[in-house]
């Protein structure tokens, strides 16, 4: 029986990690995007109050 790393080629290995990496930098790029999105409608949601309450 072929041990599990035998049979995986150097490319295979190398396209596989660089992928992974890739995906996980991604999806932390996703968190900060969805982070800057709220904070942008928070700070909108700020100034629309305080434009109300100034008009009151």
């Amino acid at each position: 029986m072929m041990e599990r790393n035998e049979s995986l080629t150097p490319e295979y290995t190398c396209l596989f990690n660089g992928l992974t990496d890739t995906i996980q930098e991604v999806e932390a790029l996703l968190l900060k995007l969805k982070r800057l999105q709220a904070a942008a409608e928070e700070l909108y949601l700020e100034r629309d109050s305080v434009a109300q309450a100034e008009a009151v």
